[in-house]
């Protein structure tokens, strides 16, 4: 670059149609008076928006070519796979943004290759439906084979994934989804093809929050059955073990079951295994835990349908994506209506004990500052039969509880998400005699336990540090705000008088650090009255139990997350192969 003048270069911007006239002189006047070179003229023109770092790095490199594929100015590169490069471009009359995948120059001349990308794109403009990356266009130059595709603004569900907590989708969140990859199956289905690389990367979410099925390159086709595919080597492994013949049409639902079990675990059911030997092995497919052994708050209905897309018996499977569709459509009716178990009622459970007892369950009032974690904590107390009010700024929500009239029974403070103001607003009780007696519990995370030490606690003032059990957390704010309930029931195991380990800990002299504001004390303080004589426990502990089931309620062992092999968007053929060929996988 330094040995091209800054006219060389405007010629060379304006010739490749990269910048106008006016957006030169823009950058020429960001300047001012002072003198500049090409270089510093291209890192102006970056900051300005005028060219990408893509751009700036190729007219940098002396490059000429490589700024277009037909109509499309190319912004910069998505991804990368083994058989081509995916590219955000804008049309340059229109502004359109797309994706151009573009397949790799060493297989320009592989005239297999250059069969199988015209047949993805060939498919890609037949498939078009709201849960498919449609193809717009294809061509093929002397120097390029390329496809235009819908550039779609999001994440892939691999990379949603890995941001979660614990690798969990919310059940809402993650039954939505899935509804819209199996839908985008059925669609393809009912036309004649298979998918044949479900997979997390190959979901993307776009802004919106739909989800969008990418890369039908390994699909099959009944229609072109000599058409010779690639096929990932799960599919392979599963059709193997099964013993039904190859491009077995219930395979995509096999593997879209596999996903919706790890949104809702966080743990990959077959695991990550990248040796050939070891993905082509049938323990993989024969040792699955079933969903609700490795994480049983996921809700029954949804554990239902997971295991019937996952039976290793083909045909106990799903016999087709239209009909696992059916049973998502009415899981998403009850997750949305709250009726998310077909064997408890949690409300009638609860108000059934409740009426035993001539007790009203207590209204909750929750200060928590995270809109997706209110939506939790409502759903969650709603679910359990208590009433529930969400406020995220701790002032109106002590105004709120000086009313005389509030009718709240307990307060819940969430300082994992509003900080040092919920001790605050914790100890501020206490400065009203209207507030002095309400029952409140201080949530606190692993690096906020030193600031129990600040909270002014009592046998009705609890600091609980996380991760607690949701229904743990409901039975503890039961218990303080309705004493009644548990009156004369004590543990065998302790003299009538005495204190709980959580109780004891509140009155002991804290240290910096508040060792003793554990998760195991609160736990034990919630634990249910050994006598069940007067107190309907396993009716309640049901109930609660269904509460749970209704949330993405953190487990008590986090399982572990096991992320995918890296697939890049819309590019991946990569680890595929024909699993006759006996060949290496690509890599």
């Amino acid at each position: 670059m330094s040995e091209l003048s800054v006219d060389d270069l405007t010629q060379r911007l304006l010739s490749l149609d990269l910048l106008d006239m006016g957006k030169i002189r823009d950058v020429e006047n960001s300047f001012g008076s002072q003198n500049f070179t090409a270089e510093q003229f291209l890192q102006s023109a970056q900051r300005l928006g005028y060219l990408t770092k893509y751009q700036v790095e190729r007219l940098s490199s002396g490059e000429t070519t490589g700024f277009y594929y037909g109509d499309y100015r190319i912004q910069y590169m998505i991804g990368s796979g083994s058989f081509a490069r995916v590219f955000r471009c804008v049309h340059k009359t229109t502004g359109k943004v797309v994706a151009v995948k573009v397949l790799r120059a060493r297989f320009r001349e592989d005239k297999t290759a250059i069969d199988e990308f015209t047949r993805e794109a060939e498919l890609g403009v037949e498939l078009r439906h709201p849960n498919v990356a449609a193809v717009y266009e294809s061509k093929s130059t002397k120097y390029d084979h390329y496809m235009v595709m819908d550039f779609i603004e999001g994440r892939t569900l691999r990379e949603e994934v890995k941001a979660q907590k614990n690798g969990i989708v919310e059940p809402k969140r993650a039954t939505r989804i899935v509804t819209d990859v199996c839908s985008a199956l059925d669609y393809a289905f009912k036309r004649g093809y298979q998918h044949r690389d479900m997979k997390l990367s190959n979901i993307m979410l776009s802004s919106s929050g739909k989800a969008v099925l990418l890369d039908f390159g390994l699909l099959a086709d009944d229609n072109n059955s000599n058409w010779k595919n690639q096929r990932a080597i799960e599919y392979a492994a599963l059709e193997r073990t099964t013993r039904v013949r190859r491009d077995d049409k219930r395979s995509d639902v096999y593997f879209l079951g596999a996903i919706f079990y790890q949104l809702l675990t966080g743990v990959a059911p077959l695991g990550e295994v990248k040796e050939r030997a070891k993905r082509l092995d049938s323990a993989r497919f024969r040792n699955v835990r079933p969903i609700r052994d490795v994480a049983p708050f996921v809700p029954r209905v949804l554990a239902f349908i997971v295991e019937k897309a996952m039976k290793l018996d083909p045909e106990e499977r799903y016999q087709s994506p239209g009909a696992m569709l059916a049973d998502l459509e009415i899981a998403v009716k009850k997750l949305e209506s709250g009726e998310i178990d077909e064997e408890i009622n949690v409300q009638t459970s609860l108000a059934a004990a409740a009426k035993k007892e001539r007790v009203n369950l207590p209204t909750v009032l929750i200060v928590e500052a995270n809109a997706e974690l209110q939506n939790t904590f409502r759903q969650s107390f709603k679910n359990a039969g208590f009433r529930a009010l969400v406020i995220s700024n701790v002032d109106r929500a002590i105004e709120r509880l000086d009313d005389p009239d509030s009718g709240v029974g307990a307060v819940l403070f969430n300082a994992q998400t509003i900080g040092k103001r919920a001790v605050e607003g914790f100890n501020r009780l206490l400065d009203s005699p209207t507030t002095r007696d309400i029952p409140a519990v201080l949530l606190l995370d692993e690096t906020q336990v030193k600031w129990a030490a600040a909270a002014k606690r009592s046998k009705t003032r609890l600091a609980v540090g996380m991760p607690i059990a949701m229904k743990r957390l409901l039975l503890l704010l039961l218990k303080l705000s309705s004493p009644q309930l548990f009156e004369g029931k004590t543990d065998e195991a302790k003299p009538e008088n005495a204190e709980t380990p959580a109780a004891a800990s509140a009155e002991a002299k804290e240290t910096t650090e508040a060792k003793e504001v554990k998760t195991e004390a609160a736990a034990e303080q919630t634990q249910a009255p050994a006598d069940e004589s007067d107190f309907p426990v396993d009716d309640f502990d049901a109930a609660l139990d269904a509460a749970v089931d209704a949330l993405a309620a953190t487990p008590a062992v986090e399982p572990e997350v096991v992320d995918e092999p890296e697939d890049d968007y819309y590019a991946d053929y990569g680890d595929y192969e024909d699993y006759e060929s006996g060949g290496d996988e690509e890599k």
